[in-house]
């Protein structure tokens, strides 16, 4: 009987206390429920609500100021300058032949076209001739398998007989057939040719640089022997009135007319103009994706053709979360703002910033329209702090 209470007092007892202590039912029992956050001190500074504002969206592209009908006569061709014709002052007509491109490996690629196209033409008259013939034995075996049909049902020939027609009919058949595939085959390997064969015509022409308008050259860029690139200027020729000329995307070929009014900004003597656009090419250069517009410049004296600038074009609208640059904070290398919340408490919270607009940063993530936030003093905020 001893045994079983010094079990039950040094065993089973402990056991128990120790269970009960670890359920929590020999400690104090808290309710379940939210905490109040402690705020750490009051701090009023101003906030301000988080909204959307339309800013009007952009395209901004480099050009240069021009003479009027201001052109930089280039070629799309890589070749040796053979001949110049001009220089420097001299007044051109419009189609007059400036310089003379090396020509010489794109005739030969019109040659070896040419060559091809013959052979091609050649092999067509075979072709056409042979179907002509295959046609008219296929018709022939048709018929005879034809006349052997009704022969076998009359018993007249053996199965062995017809099959053998048969066979004969399908492999005229089959003959047709293939010199068929072999024109189409011919059909095509003709317009890729001849495909070849304009381009290469279209890159001739390109030899042959030619003035695009009347007028005087301003500046000849390259001698004799030099050797031209697609896109670099030979020659400048232009007059005295003054327009900016940019070339845009083509994704803007609809969207920028004549008549429309750009901005035009000319870093070099820091002056802004109001232009409207006066030339568009609807056309698009192939090497580069781009249109070239002209929008006329006002008479001024600082305005000298060649002069850097940029055009801006109004292409929409589109809404942007604006916030004064005071509301910002550095974290390290990160961004913040300090978000309040309904009871008036500050929480940093992260974000993403974009351009500089009108003296505001863009907050690109990390804010939503309707937000309140500290609008300046943020140096003072802190997390947990109430502001207002």
């Amino acid at each position: 009987m001893g045994s079983v209470i010094r079990f039950f007092v040094f065993f089973v007892v402990p056991i128990a206390v120790f269970i009960l202590w670890i359920g929590g039912y020999l400690s104090p029992r808290v309710e379940p429920g939210y905490a109040e956050e402690e705020v750490k001190e009051v701090v009023k500074l101003p906030t301000m609500v988080v909204e959307p504002t339309k800013i009007e969206e952009t395209y901004e592209v480099d050009g240069s100021v021009v003479s009027n009908n201001n052109a930089k006569v280039a070629t799309k061709l890589m070749a040796k300058i053979l001949k110049i014709n001009v220089k420097e002052g001299d007044y051109v007509k419009k189609g007059q032949l400036l310089a003379v491109l090396d020509d010489s490996e794109i005739k030969q690629n019109i040659k070896e076209a040419k060559a091809g196209l013959e052979e091609l033409a050649k092999a067509r008259e075979e072709a056409l001739s042979g179907l002509k013939a295959a046609e008219a034995g296929y018709q022939f075996a048709k018929r005879t398998y034809e006349r052997f049909k009704n022969l076998y049902k009359e018993n007249a020939v053996s199965k062995q007989q017809l099959e053998e027609i048969e066979t004969k009919m399908i492999g005229a058949k089959a003959q047709v057939d293939a010199i068929k595939a072999k024109l189409k085959q011919l059909d095509a390997k003709e317009k890729q040719v001849k495909a070849k064969l304009k381009y290469a015509e279209i890159m001739q022409s390109y030899a042959y640089v030619k003035a695009p308008f009347d007028g005087v050259i301003i500046k000849k860029m390259n001698d004799v022997g030099d050797m031209a690139a697609p896109g670099m200027p030979i020659f400048i020729i232009g007059d005295k009135n003054l327009k900016f000329m940019s070339m845009l995307d083509e994704s803007l070929i609809n969207r920028v007319n004549i008549g429309d009014t750009v901005t035009v900004d000319i870093q070099t003597i820091g002056k802004t103009y109001r232009a409207e656009v006066v030339e568009k090419s609807n056309s698009i250069d192939p090497m580069n994706r781009t249109f070239t517009i002209k929008a006329k410049l006002p008479h001024d004296g600082a305005l000298k053709p060649g002069m850097y600038g940029k055009l801006k074009v109004k292409i929409g609208e589109e809404e942007k979360i604006l916030i004064p640059k005071s509301a910002l904070i550095k974290w390290g290398q990160l961004d913040a703002v300090f978000v309040v919340d309904k009871d008036g408490v500050a929480h940093l919270t992260f974000v993403k910033v974009g351009d500089e607009i009108d003296g505001k940063v863009e907050i690109i993530s990390g804010l939503k329209p309707g937000v309140e936030i500290v609008a300046s003093g943020v140096e003072k905020a802190c997390e947990g702090c109430k502001v207002r």
